[in-house]
Order: structure tokens, then C-alpha cells, then sequence
């Protein structure tokens, strides 16, 4: 008796002390970055411009037309929520940190964020279909954004037994002709924090309503946390995920508006430039280099036009 006694008061602390372990591996977060590294991985899949009002913003160098949250990617329900996953190599910090604005001349472009969470989204439904739309900056800072509501262009609609399709691009029926009325989304008031701002994200559509609409069973996706960008896996239920905590971001290089930009060139519901042409009007625009003095830890640094 007293045997069996000990043996089950060692097996318990044994599984009390897995748990906790695998319960800080999934909350954990990689190694922290520098903005120095941030920046740099970036910069070979687009350009950074020094952007009036946001600061230095990035836009990928993609052919073609591209959304955030859709192009080339689908969504995965997680322990955290809905996540996005990009099929993109650098898909791992633009859909996971910040937000993005689109602006008619440039295209879509992402302002950069120091917390990682599945997706910065705002989520609803309206009528059969699931709806998204990208946080614009500053919505998701300690706020919960259930009564802000995008502009109508912003929005992508899906079947809601589509949502958990990995071509869900082919799927998705755009708000042409405002087609969906915006003001009859009803907007999912469902939240989680962030691990070390508490910041609100939206985790999305609760998960049986999904299976209720799909007739399916979605399997959740388990998500641990790696340490380099290498490292990033994709294996069944089991993502392998880089999210390091940022510091500083400034890139080295970039590029800048030397005049005032008209503020209604965003969050607006007017048709944009074509891709091509926007394309060109960012590399019309005049490169600057950070000064080397400014690659530190510690600070930013403004930069000279080279």
C-alpha cells in the first residue's frame, strides 16, 4: 500500500510538471530580434518607405494583385484562434505583427508591430458567409475593436463552410458593387490577449459553428515556437512557428514621400491604381540609407538620401 501510495504521488508531480512545461511551450515565444534583424529579413521581398504618419511601412514585391489575409495563404484554427498561414517565405511577421493600410497609388502596406498573435483581423458574418478585414493601426492597442468597422473595400467574404478551405482564395466573392452591405456584418465579439502586451485580438469564428456549417471536424492546429526562420514547419496539426519578440525596428534602407501625402489616399472605398502601376510608383520614389551610427540596440536614427 504504501508503495502504490508513493508511486501514484511521484506519477502525479511527474504529470503535473509535463503539463506545465507543455503549457509554456505553447504560450513561449522564439528569440528576440533586433529591429536591425527584422528589418533586414524583409527586405529582399519588398521595399520599406518612410510613410507620413506611420513611419517606415513595408510593401512586398509581388506580381500581380494582392490581399493581405488571402493571397496565397489560408487559415488554420489554432489553440489561439484562427490563424493565418502564409505560403509566402516572409509570410511569418506581416500577417502575425502589425497592420496594414492600402493606398490607391502604392497598394497594400504594412505598418509594423511589436506583438505576435494568429492574425490581426477583425472577423464577422453576414448572411451565409464568414467575413474579415485587416486591423488598421492602432485598433488592436488595449482595445476591444467589436464596434470599429472597416471600409467596405477592406472586407473578404467566404461561405461559411469554405472558411477552413486551403485554396480559399478561389473561393472568396469580393464586396463588388458593394455587393455585401458592410453595415449588416455582424462582428464576432471574441477575444484573446496578447502574451506580453495584453493586447485584444479577434480569434474569429467559434470552432463548432464551423464544423456545424462545414459538416466536418477540424482538427486544431497545435503551435510551438522555433527560433529561426529555417525552422518553420508545417506538419499535419503541428505548426512550428517563428515569433520573436521585436525590439527597435528601423530598417537601413528605405525609401520616402519628399511630399505631403493626401490622407485620403487610404481607408477609402475607391477602386485603386492597377498592381503594375503602383508597382512603379514606389520605385519612382527616392532611396535613402539609415546613417551606420544608428545600428544599435538602443535607438532609431533618422537616415540621408543616398
Amino acid at each position: 500500500m504504501k508503495k502504490s501510495t508513493v508511486l501514484v504521488m511521484l506519477l502525479t508531480v511527474f504529470m503535473g510538471n509535463f503539463s506545465i512545461t507543455k503549457l509554456s511551450a505553447q504560450n513561449d515565444v522564439s528569440a528576440t530580434i533586433t529591429y536591425q534583424d527584422f528589418y533586414d529579413n524583409l527586405s529582399p521581398y519588398g521595399t520599406w518607405i518612410e510613410y507620413p504618419g506611420y513611419g517606415h511601412v513595408w510593401r512586398p514585391s509581388l506580381e500581380g494583385d494582392f490581399r493581405p489575409y488571402l493571397t496565397n495563404g489560408y487559415w488554420n484554427y489554432s489553440d489561439d484562434g484562427w490563424m493565418w498561414t502564409s505560403n509566402y517565405d516572409w509570410g511569418w511577421a506581416p500577417f502575425h505583427y502589425g497592420s496594414w493600410i492600402e493606398d490607391i497609388n502604392y497598394g497594400w502596406l504594412w505598418i509594423p508591430g511589436y506583438e505576435w498573435s494568429p492574425a490581426w483581423v477583425t472577423w464577422g458574418y453576414v448572411d451565409g458567409y464568414y467575413a474579415w478585414a485587416p486591423l488598421r493601426p492602432g485598433i488592436n492597442i488595449g482595445i476591444r475593436y467589436n464596434s470599429w468597422r472597416p471600409q467596405g473595400n477592406a472586407w473578404n467574404f467566404v461561405r461559411r463552410e469554405n472558411i477552413n478551405d486551403r485554396n480559399i482564395e478561389s473561393r472568396i466573392e469580393n464586396n463588388t458593387n458593394n455587393r455585401f452591405d458592410v453595415g449588416r456584418i455582424n462582428v464576432i465579439d471574441n477575444f484573446n490577449t496578447t502574451q506580453n502586451h495584453n493586447y485584444y485580438y479577434s480569434r474569429g469564428p467559434e470552432l463548432n459553428d464551423v464544423e456545424k456549417y462545414s459538416n466536418q471536424r477540424v482538427q486544431p492546429v497545435s503551435v510551438r515556437s522555433v527560433n529561426k526562420i529555417s525552422d518553420i514547419r508545417f506538419d499535419g496539426n503541428q505548426a512550428a512557428m517563428y515569433r520573436p519578440n521585436v525590439q527597435n525596428p528601423q530598417p537601413k534602407e528605405f525609401r520616402r514621400f519628399d511630399s505631403q501625402m493626401n490622407s485620403n489616399n487610404i481607408n477609402q472605398d475607391r477602386v485603386g491604381l492597377p498592381a503594375n502601376q503602383q508597382r512603379d510608383n514606389i520605385e519612382r520614389l527616392p532611396v535613402y540609407r539609415a546613417p551606420q551610427n544608428s545600428f544599435r540596440s538602443d535607438g532609431g536614427g533618422g537616415g540621408r538620401r543616398r
